[in-house]
């Protein structure tokens, strides 16, 4: 409580707001800066989302994504930064320097974090970032608009997996019961995230899922991707956000990996696995982070010898 009560002062003393996630924004990140925005609006502040890439085209039917700005003059000076699901300053890319923001709320809900804010709001075992923005701005008994409740469910929906990882708790059901009463019609917010792809994404998937396989006994399986696959296909880079959750999806699978092809030396690993198998511990090995069962990290190397270099990591699991 003493950290939503933190929270809340400097948000009452607040005037103008930096607010930013992590680079390649997912649900999560966007959601939560979405709704935060439009609520700091609604109370007569000067509020901007500010991301150094592009939306993914499954996330712009929410409300303020076409509103998102890409950098800030260096002469600009914030009240407050609310930065979101980001292990330090830096994560969000080069946006904006520390020196020109006079307070910093940091809210993330990863095991591997820095305490950079002024108010760290880091809550592990939270199924997302847009639970705890529900929870500050419950906490400031502020009612929300249907498109505000949409943009935190969705951040919700996004990174718990539908609900069906191992982050997803009787917390988050509850929280999304609340947003429901906003007006907000699930099916709908499913169908635009999941049902709606274009016909490259779906051409990138194939090769994808063409090139996966299965090692150590059948505990582990992975995919590879390339960028010839994305070319071929003609999807763009955040259309492979979710071909990691295939490989679990083997049964037997404990571990599954997505090995994508970076540049010819630098690979950048995905991990998933089951209750019962830490991985980030392996991810932090190789400088990454993560949760327990959702992790990653990048190895100097091109795919086939990356694969090499992580697998005995694996192997010691079981």
């Amino acid at each position: 409580m003493k950290k939503l009560f933190d929270i809340s002062k400097i948000i009452k003393q607040s005037k103008t707001f930096f607010i930013a996630g992590h680079i390649k924004t997912d649900g999560d990140s966007l959601g939560s800066a979405l709704a935060l925005t439009s609520v700091l609006t609604r109370l007569g502040k000067k509020a901007s989302v500010y991301y150094n890439d592009d939306v993914p085209d499954f996330l712009k039917f929410l409300k303020g994504s076409n509103l998102i700005k890409r950098s800030v003059m260096k002469t600009d000076v914030f009240d407050c930064a609310i930065i979101l699901e980001s292990f330090n300053f830096s994560r969000m890319g080069d946006i904006i320097s520390r020196d020109q923001v006079k307070k910093i709320i940091n809210i993330d809900h990863h095991l591997s974090h820095t305490n950079f804010g002024t108010v760290n709001y880091i809550v592990p075992s939270s199924s997302s970032v847009a639970e705890l923005v529900f929870n500050i701005l419950e906490y400031m008994e502020i009612k929300l608009t249907k498109d505000e409740a949409e943009s935190l469910y969705t951040g919700i929906l996004t990174d718990t997996g539908c609900f069906k990882y191992v982050n997803t708790t009787p917390s988050a059901h509850i929280t999304c019961a609340k947003l429901m009463r906003y007006g907000l019609n699930a099916d709908e917010i499913y169908e635009k995230i999941y049902e709606k792809k274009t016909i490259n994404y779906l051409r990138l998937h194939g090769m994808a899922l063409c090139s996966m396989k299965t090692i150590i006994n059948n505990n582990v399986s992975y995919i590879i991707l390339t960028r010839n696959m994305l070319n071929k296909s003609g999807a763009k880079d955040n259309d492979a956000d979710n071909i990691i959750n295939y490989t679990l999806e083997i049964d037997g699978i404990k571990i599954g990996c997505l090995f994508k092809e970076i540049s010819n030396d630098i690979t950048k690993i995905s991990c998933r696995s089951v209750r019962g198998f830490n991985i980030l511990e392996i991810m932090r090995t190789f400088g990454g982070g993560g949760h327990k069962n959702a992790a990653g990290c990048i190895i100097n190397s091109g795919i086939n010898n990356s694969i090499r270099i992580i697998s005995p990591y694996f192997k010691r699991m079981f």
